[in-house]
C-alpha cells in the first residue's frame, strides 16, 4: 500500500493510503483510498475513486469529509500516479 502524510491547517496529521486498484468493464480503473488521523486509526474515511464516493467513515464530521473529498479531487492525478507506482510521496504539505 502506498501512503503519504498530509498536514492540514489545523495541525492534525492525516495519513492517506491507497488500499487497492482494480479494473472493471463498466467503469475502467478504480482506486480505494483510506484517510485516517495519525495516531487514531478509529477516525477514518474510505473513498472510491473516480466517483469520490465515501463508503465508510467514522469519527470525521460531515464538513471534514467534504474537505477530504475536495483534497482527493484536487490531488487525483498524484494519487493515481502513486497507486500505479509511478511516484513515491512521503508527505504532502
Amino acid at each position: 500500500m502506498e501512503y503519504c502524510k498530509i498536514h492540514p491547517n489545523d495541525s492534525t496529521t492525516l495519513i492517506v493510503g491507497i488500499v487497492r486498484l482494480w479494473e472493471s468493464e463498466e467503469r475502467g480503473s478504480n482506486m480505494e483510498v483510506r484517510i485516517e488521523k495519525e495516531g487514531d486509526m478509529d477516525t477514518y474515511a474510505e473513498f472510491t475513486l473516480p466517483a469520490y464516493h465515501c463508503h465508510h467513515a467514522y469519527g470525521f464530521k460531515e464538513t471534514d469529509i467534504m474537505r477530504l473529498e475536495k483534497f482527493l479531487r484536487d490531488n487525483a492525478v498524484t494519487l493515481w500516479r502513486m497507486g500505479r507506482g509511478e511516484i513515491i510521496a512521503e508527505s504532502v504539505a
